[in-house]
């Protein structure tokens, strides 16, 4: 018995002492799942945040991106408006266009007039001598007028007043170099106009396949800066083309042939108006008429101001003028 109680409990201490030992190696399996698993747990979490940061740094780009994608798209109403402006702008004609459309519808006029001029030899002629003489000398001198209306017999063409006044012989030379003799239908002073026409049996087919009737514009539609063309027989050395802008509208100045301010409100512009242009075609950049050239402020002080008559204030006298 002693012996097996002593054998007994050798077996119970070998037993606790395994159970020790697998213990021991259960923890520290444990603890190295644990630390398996925590450093798993860690490297997630980093391998989260890293993943996070990358996918956040992606939106925040991609909202970067789409933000100035809207900002583009909020500037892109401006850049449609300058787009359009272009789409405008290309719809006018160029000024060579307009020259080469207009210039068929400008003539020079020619204004042939007999003036009386002392003779200061007639004094020394004869014996003792006599008074002064006047004699008869014709005159010319030179406008330009616009073709604005034909029918079956004649071309009418308006001018200023000043350009055919006192003429006893008037003569048109068209776009072709050609010139016939033109008559007055009628004129109003007051505004300086005046309608002059020509036979359409006396001209030639050729002159007739070259000329052309003015379109006719609104001239209510002017606006301070926007571009003009005057086309006339500037000088008198033939048609020629002056560009500018338009400086003001509905101004009121004196008549070269009275000390009155007449009822018509002119269009002042900078586009060179020389002698000679008077009477010719004030043209927008559509082509159109809406002024007629008639005066030019010369002076040493004072350049590049001209004036044309609205055509929109003038088209019912010039209508009656036509009468």
């Amino acid at each position: 018995m002693p012996k097996y109680k002593e054998y007994t409990g050798e077996t119970r201490n070998f037993s606790k002492s395994a159970g020790y030992k697998r213990r021991r190696r259960r923890k520290k399996l444990q603890k190295k799942v644990t630390s398996l698993v925590l450093s798993a747990a860690l490297f997630g979490a980093v391998a989260g945040g890293t993943c996070y940061g990358i996918n956040y740094g992606l939106e925040t780009v991609k909202s970067s991106s789409t933000q100035t994608a809207q900002n583009q798209n909020t500037a892109s109403p401006a850049l449609q408006t300058v787009s359009t402006a272009s789409a405008l702008d290309a719809d006018h004609l160029s000024v060579s266009d307009i020259a080469a459309e207009g210039l068929p519808s400008v003539v020079s006029v020619t204004n042939i007039s007999v003036q009386e001029v002392e003779n200061y030899f007639g004094r020394f002629e004869g014996r003792g001598g006599s008074p002064s003489q006047s004699q008869v000398e014709e005159t010319a001198s030179c406008g330009s007028g616009i073709i604005i209306y034909a029918d079956d017999s004649d071309y009418y063409m308006v001018t200023n007043y000043h350009v055919v006044e006192g003429a006893t012989t008037l003569s048109v030379t068209f776009a072709d170099d050609e010139t016939y003799e033109a008559q007055l239908c009628g004129y109003d002073e007051n505004t300086d106009l005046a309608v002059i026409k020509v036979s359409v049996s006396d001209l030639s087919q050729d002159t007739i396949s070259k000329i052309s009737i003015v379109d006719i514009g609104d001239s209510d539609d002017l606006q301070v800066g926007e571009q003009v063309v005057a086309i006339g027989n500037a000088l008198g050395y033939g048609q020629s083309v002056t560009t500018g802008v338009v400086s003001a509208v509905n101004r009121s100045i004196s008549s070269s042939n009275s000390s009155q301010e007449t009822a018509v409100s002119y269009i002042q512009t900078d586009a060179a108006i020389n002698p000679g242009n008077s009477g010719g075609a004030l043209l927008n950049m559509n082509g159109e008429l809406v002024g007629i050239n008639t005066a030019k402020i010369s002076s040493t002080d004072v350049e590049g101001i001209g004036y044309a008559i609205p055509i929109s204030q003038v088209t019912n006298l010039i209508n009656s003028l036509m009468q």
